[in-house]
């Protein structure tokens, strides 16, 4: 049997003065600091504007009536059969005759969520992963989907810990992400990552937000086609000072065909040394509309 070739001494050298502080230097980056976008699905997608045409012209009159008549915030309605609710309602979606509530329930320096379905007037729990921190439960079509908000703001080595468990589950990754029910609410499974979910009025699709755990300010908005697991980019801007994603608002068409982008930004570039327009940033009054892929400026001249 041939003996295997020895490894120069100079060679272990090299290696231990370089690859040995590289991955101490890198997991305690990780450990401290957080893998930044690690898993997210954010995505810079700078834009390519269109000028309106006349069917965006009838959208645009369509969102300016809504904004003047003002709108119900999804989910606040009374609801029938509120009933036995353990802890404080922290947020409730209703679709015809169906509703989700979440409640929490406060205890010394911690909270236990509760998740509630009511159907013509019923009221049933649904179990959710005792570790799972649940965000904006709602009804899409047949299932329930929600938010779970997993922060990477965690103890350097707890945070070590789920990073390298990380490569085997990727879903541990994102901050936040999105679960969905199977035929039978409470067996929830991980669709992709995203927050701050926006159901059209026909909840056939939803417009979403991904962002980093360390460029929060930089955000790119999708729209998921419900029936299937892509959720294509629309566009990519920062927030606008210290307002984060209130600096800017989705809104759908009463079609659910067009997609309202509205606010101010501080630029469509993920990382820049100009900051857009200045200390009053960039007005942005967009639509997106799903049937030809096309984002168009409203603050453009026809």
């Amino acid at each position: 049997m041939t003996p295997l070739p020895s490894i120069p001494r100079w060679m272990i050298a090299v290696s231990g003065a370089v690859v040995f502080p590289a991955v101490i230097l890198h997991s305690t980056c990780i450990a401290v600091m957080g893998p930044g976008t690690w898993g997210s699905g954010l995505e810079e997608a700078l834009p390519q504007f269109r000028k309106p045409t006349a069917v965006v012209e009838k959208y645009r009159q369509e969102f300016a009536e809504d904004d003047s008549e003002g709108k119900t915030a999804s989910g606040t309605e009374d609801l029938p059969g509120e009933v036995s609710i353990a802890g404080d309602i922290q947020w409730r979606d209703h679709s015809e005759n169906r509703a989700i509530l979440l409640a929490e329930e406060h205890y010394a320096g911690s909270g236990r969520q509760h998740l509630y379905v009511v159907v013509d007037g019923h009221l049933t729990e649904v179990p959710i992963p005792p570790s799972h921190l649940v965000v904006r439960p709602q009804w899409a079509g047949d299932r329930i989907i929600y938010e779970r908000w997993n922060p990477w703001a965690i103890p350097p080595a707890q945070k070590l810990r789920r990073y390298v468990a990380s490569w085997l589950d990727p879903t541990l990754r994102p901050e936040a992400a999105l679960y969905g029910s199977e035929s039978d609410p409470g067996h929830w499974r991980f669709l992709m990552p995203g927050h701050s979910v926006s159901l059209a009025p026909d909840r056939s699709r939803a417009a979403l937000l991904r962002s980093g755990a360390l460029l929060a300010g930089y955000y790119s908005i999708h729209v998921w086609q419900m029936d299937s697991m892509k959720a294509p980019v629309v566009v990519s801007l920062r927030e606008h000072g210290d307002r984060a994603t209130n600096s800017f608002s989705l809104s759908w068409s009463r079609d659910s065909a067009a997609l309202h982008i509205v606010g101010r930004t501080s630029g469509f570039e993920r990382r820049g040394s100009v900051r857009g327009g200045g200390d009053e940033g960039l007005a942005v009054d967009l639509i997106y509309l799903v049937t030809d892929g096309t984002i168009y400026d409203l603050n453009s001249e026809g």
